[in-house]
């Protein structure tokens, strides 16, 4: 390895074949759920399909280790598994007998001769916990009495079992649609595409210092980063005779986006603007979409223009004070810092964008209030993730195309996924908060429905020094709550039954009192839905269900699913 930092655009394929490569003791185990390695072969699979001939992969990071061989400091995970889709391969072709493409494969991928012992070792050594396990089960050959009387006994074993299992599968459904005679063929277009299609950026660095640093770079920005470089690289070397209006068109998106100081924030915009065109994409496919749609002058001046355009709009999703919202009105304004501040979601930010850019004003209003709505529903209701990227990213594209234009035909499109109003009071119900600005923003929506407010939902949280958030039944509740175990307290203490708002100096004065000294506290409150716990003639789990089922009634009514 060289003492220099260096990058080398290659093959993983060509990685594995060019090296000897260690995974250090201090790498974690192999840790690739089932998903995970299906979307890597299905990622493959879209790439050969589509015959675009590349597909990146992100960043690989080598060190020189304590050995002569160089180290992996990150990308374990998909040099691991691409090693085991090579092995599968390679075993479809051993049992057919065909051992000159078996051993082809090994000699070039999975195996080497080591020049000193004559042993063989493998290209790829995973660490001291899975290296045996991998050798036996995944780089011998099928048949053979080390595989055969191999068994996992760690989690990262059963991991690399079923990712073998997976690539064995994935071998079988590339040849299902194919005649026996077109098997080879087909096999041997997968090879190639991994050998030199599937493109890494391999950063060479020279000790585990550089690499410590590098890592942490490039977990935190590297491949959006690298992403980045990769566009703005295609897209001017299509410009050609224009590459300065170009140049200025990229540095006038860019500008917009870095004011928003948020973190890899061109390529995550670039993602987002692709949804909208494109429907689901994955942030790592956003280079490889650009590489795709942009092949000539005229195409990439185009795309420019419009992500330069609609870079002002997207920014205006991070700004509730932005210049686009003066003819939006305050409750819009609003709206955006509902969602920014004391929502926190980021998975409905391509649906917004989309509608920002493409709805009337009068419709984005209707929407923007939705959107506050839906993604409450959704924290409360929970585990709807992959779900629900792809429906905001489908739902992204139908707007951006036209397919819908208001405000209803998008709450239509989403009936079936939103939570209905029976499930989201149910799960309202039962709901614990842990997050002190989700709990405030709660209370503080319900409090103004309670009030009879028309547009309860858009309140952001008052001023946290002049109120604050009460737990009637304390963490702690030690001798003033003699009828209350710890057990007790535990399991509801963060429910929201069990919260109120109060004045902050008031706060101060409850504490972990007893029920009876907090109840006149409670009483004098200006807020509704505090004064009237002080109703109650003692505090604890049923007292806390009972406020909680009231509440979850309330809820339904202050978060609608319609505009």
């Amino acid at each position: 390895m060289h003492k220099e930092i260096g990058f080398e655009h290659k093959g993983i394929g060509e990685v594995l074949a060019h090296n000897r490569l260690i995974v250090p003791l201090n790498q974690r185990e192999y840790s690739w759920e089932d998903e995970h390695v299906r979307d890597l072969f299905q990622d493959f699979a879209g790439a050969i399909a589509g015959d675009k001939g590349t597909y990146f992969l992100g960043t690989i990071v080598l060190t020189k280790g304590e050995g002569e061989f160089p180290e992996v400091s990150d990308g374990q995970q998909r040099l691991a598994t691409t090693t085991i889709l090579i092995a599968a391969i390679r075993d479809h072709f051993a049992v057919r007998g065909d051992s000159e493409r078996a051993s082809s494969l090994e000699n070039e991928f999975l195996l080497t001769t080591d020049f000193k012992t004559t042993n063989i070792v493998p290209r790829l050594r995973l660490n001291v916990d899975d290296n045996e396990f991998f050798m036996r089960r995944v780089l011998k050959r099928p048949g053979t009495k080390e595989r055969n009387e191999t068994a996992a006994t760690k989690e990262s074993h059963n991991k690399l079992q079923r990712a073998a299992e997976i690539a064995e599968e994935h071998v079988r459904s590339i040849l299902a649609p194919h005649k026996e005679a077109a098997h080879v063929d087909r096999l041997v277009e997968w090879v190639d595409f991994v050998r030199s299609g599937a493109l890494v950026i391999l950063l060479k660095v020279p000790d585990h210092l550089n690499a410590f640093m590098m890592f942490e770079t490039l977990n935190d920005r590297g491949l959006k980063a690298s992403q980045a470089d990769l566009i703005k690289n295609h897209l001017l070397s299509h410009a050609k005779g224009r590459i300065a209006e170009a140049q200025s068109k990229w540095s006038a998106m860019t500008g917009v986006l870095e004011s928003l100081d948020e973190d890899d924030i061109t390529v995550l915009f670039l993602h987002h603007y692709l949804i909208t065109q494109q429907g689901p994409t994955k942030a790592r496919e956003v280079f490889e979409k650009v590489r795709t749609q942009i092949d000539s002058e005229s195409r990439s001046l185009d795309f420019l223009e419009e992500v330069s355009t609609s870079a002002l709009d997207y920014a205006a999703l991070f700004n509730p004070d932005h210049k686009k919202w003066n003819e939006y009105g305050t409750a819009t304004r609003k709206h955006i810092t509902t969602i920014n501040r004391d929502l926190r979601v980021k998975q409905i930010r391509p649906l917004m964008f989309a509608v920002a850019r493409h709805f009337a004003v009068s419709e984005a209003k209707l929407a923007f209030r939705m959107f506050v709505c839906w993604s409450v529903r959704f924290i409360i209701a929970g585990g709807r993730g992959g779900l629900l990227d792809l429906n905001y990213s489908q739902r992204a594209q139908q707007v951006a195309s036209g397919q819908i234009k208001t405000a209803a035909q998008l709450a239509a499109s989403m009936a079936t996924v939103v939570p209905s109003d029976v499930e989201f009071a149910e799960r309202f119900s039962e709901a614990r908060v842990s997050q002190v600005h989700l709990a405030r923003y709660y209370l503080r929506a319900l409090e103004m429905k309670k009030m009879g407010s028309s547009e309860p939902e858009l309140t952001p949280s008052d001023d946290e020094q002049a109120v604050n958030l009460e737990h009637v039944l304390p963490q702690n509740p030690g001798t003033n709550w003699p009828q209350i175990d710890n057990d007790t307290a535990a399991a509801n203490y963060k429910r929201i039954g069990n919260m109120v708002l109060m004045q902050a100096t008031k706060n101060v004065l409850v504490g972990n009192s007893a029920f009876d000294d907090k109840k006149p506290v409670l009483a004098q409150s200006e807020f509704l839905l505090t004064s009237e716990v002080a109703e109650q003639t003692t505090w604890g789990p049923l007292q806390i269900a009972e406020r909680q089922r009231k509440l979850a009634d309330l809820a339904v009514e202050t978060w609608p699913t319609k505009p």
